[in-house]
């Protein structure tokens, strides 16, 4: 575990090739003093990579990944938010160049969370842009109505990087004792054909949402930085609704807990 406590920023370093910064929008000020984990993902298998305390100023003391240890693939960074509503924050991205710098933040609050590929102003990002029309297999149904009454959990995903529903776009749950209760596709409104969870099948713990970005961007030729976005969040009263809106784009995704 890195002490963080009179370390220099990790953003300026010259061979950076993945770093954070993460703030906390409930107080408006960074983050400091939090836990995170980093793993590269081989198929099934995390390895673990490293473990960091952000600074006072929500940074890190050195990057997450070096171009000289960094190699192509798919990585997760584990934020110990230490939220009771959401838990520990995996954030899933691809990294193709190592020369790149690719920066993480995020965007923490205590009912929801944001995050993106940022763009140090010294190694830009660079990558395409959303096409004008995103194919897929969307389904029909009737989704459920904002605000409906009863205990359940219910999503609806917007791409605003065009300002419509994100429709296509397949969602997974995942209940307490780790089994998948439902896998749908979004409608053309972003909203599933049912609930995900129905009135009266819930119970006290932490759920989990996975929304299959890759899938929904790739349909268009697109390849998304966050090919997966996860979505933990602890049900303490099963006799409410849990309605969890997702803003997605190309570059980043963010959450949180409608009503």
């Amino acid at each position: 575990m890195q002490n963080t406590s009179d370390q220099p920023s990790d953003l300026q370093t010259e061979d950076a090739c993945l770093t954070t910064h993460v703030l906390d929008t409930s107080t408006g000020r960074p983050a400091g003093g939090m836990e995170l984990k980093i793993y590269r993902i081989q198929g099934e298998k995390l390895d673990f990579l490293g473990e960091f305390i952000t600074t006072a100023e929500g940074r890190l003391p050195r990057p997450l990944l070096s171009s000289s240890n960094a190699t192509p693939g798919r990585y997760r960074i584990d934020f110990k938010t230490r939220n009771d509503f959401l838990g520990d924050v995996p954030v899933i991205f691809d990294i193709d160049d190592t020369l790149a710098h690719h920066h993480v933040p995020l965007i923490a609050s205590p009912f929801g969370f944001s995050t993106y590929r940022g763009a140090p102003p010294h190694r830009p990002a660079s990558g395409g842009s959303p096409s004008a029309t995103l194919l897929g297999d969307i389904p029909t149904g009737q989704a459920p109505a904002p605000g409906s009454i009863g205990p359940g959990v219910t999503v609806h995903v917007i791409d605003i990087a065009r300002g419509i529903g994100a429709g296509g776009l397949p969602v997974e749950l995942i209940v307490p004792d780790g089994n998948t209760v439902s896998k749908m596709t979004t409608t053309e409104e972003g909203r599933t054909p049912e609930w995900l969870a129905s009135p009266g099948s819930l119970v006290a713990g932490t759920y989990e949402l996975l929304f299959d970005l890759s899938s929904f961007y790739e349909a268009a030729g697109l390849k998304p930085f966050f090919p997966l976005a996860i979505v933990r969040f602890c049900i303490n009263d099963p006799t409410q609704h849990y309605h969890i809106p997702l803003l997605v784009t190309p570059w980043g995704y963010s959450c949180y807990r409608g009503s």
